[in-house]
């Protein structure tokens, strides 16, 4: 999956790279994309371009953007601190149970950061501190044994694929805070038996739920939510 999504930013970058700044040679008027001079816009062989040229071809997919990083690490977690916040990337312990703590590097913890605690097969529960507000992409991918997570009331949004196959998942509450939730976020989550959501405006984005065969969900009566669970036949 990170490879499609790390795929998915590199050419986000390339046609932002494309439609921002100054390019060489003619513009094809139907796609608006740069081309060079070359007989029926076909793309010249690359021995022929000169290394400014080459930058209009392709060299973005080879170049991805690297973004400077001061990461420092305690005796279970790797962390970022930036604009006051500690961000958690990634979880180094080897408890089964973690607690996270409210603080690092001085720090509230806002963030459970991309992947930090993919595939800790051996974590049966986490407890997230009140001042988390942004569970990331993939954070908890794959933590099998996870059979306990609490979702702290200050949380906005769930990223994609944040709890992709943690099958010993049983339930899951979404407090009223949460603003959205991302795509693929509950895929094979298959022990989840109850998501209890409590934003009666919160949108559905195909979260992976149609496939969880004995999952129901409770939602605000009249809610957006309720009635996207009914239709899928899993309102309780």
């Amino acid at each position: 999956m990170k490879n499609i999504i790390l795929t998915a930013i590199l050419l986000a970058v390339m046609l932002s790279a494309f439609s921002c700044g100054s390019t060489t040679g003619s513009v094809d008027t139907a796609s608006e994309t740069p081309v060079a001079d070359t007989p029926d816009g076909e793309k010249p062989d690359t021995a022929d371009l000169d290394p400014q040229d080459m930058e209009a071809w392709n060299a973005i997919g080879e170049k991805p953007t690297e973004v400077e990083r001061d990461i420092v690490s305690d005796d279970n977690f790797e962390y970022e601190v930036k604009d006051g916040s500690a961000v958690v990337t990634k979880y180094i312990g080897s408890d089964a149970e973690v607690i996270v703590p409210d603080e690092l590097g001085g720090a509230p913890v806002t963030e459970i950061g991309y992947y930090a605690f993919e595939a800790k097969y051996y974590i049966t529960s986490v407890t997230l501190p009140e001042s988390i507000t942004l569970i990331c992409e993939g954070a908890f991918m794959d933590c099998h044994s996870m059979a306990y997570i609490n979702i702290p009331e200050a949380v906005t949004g769930i990223e994609r694929g944040a709890f992709v196959a943690c099958t010993s998942l049983t339930e899951m509450n979404l407090p009223a805070n949460v603003a959205f939730v991302r795509e693929e976020a509950f895929t094979a989550c298959e022990g989840l038996q109850t998501l209890t959501i409590n934003n009666p405006n919160l949108e559905y984005e195909s979260w992976g739920l149609e496939e969880l065969p004995n999952l129901y969900i409770i939602a605000p009566e009249g809610s957006a939510a309720a009635q996207w669970a009914y239709d899928m036949g899993k309102l309780l």
